[in-house]
């Protein structure tokens, strides 16, 4: 099996990753791999809620960086994070 992009994991950053790639590049293939069924996703079962930046004068890209990286207990990697974020 051949694929311009291989998308693994179908919760929420998967799927969204997935059609945005979709969007921007119409012309490629994207496949999304799932350990089990498509609806059974860590998303779902976050109890925290989806974190991200609403209020720019109460909050700040920064502040969600530095946040992930605490909850990630030194486990995440920087780069990635401030991409993500």
């Amino acid at each position: 099996m051949q694929t311009n992009f291989l998308v693994i994991g179908s919760g929420i950053a998967g799927l969204t990753y997935a059609l945005k790639v979709a969007q921007d590049c119409p012309d490629k293939d994207v496949i999304v791999l799932t350990k089990t069924q498509s609806d059974e996703t860590n998303t779902k079962y976050a109890q925290g809620g989806i974190a991200g930046v609403m209020d720019l004068d109460k909050d700040s890209f920064d502040k969600h960086i530095e946040d992930t990286l605490i909850a990630g207990d030194g486990l995440c990697n920087r780069h990635t994070v401030e991409i993500v974020v």
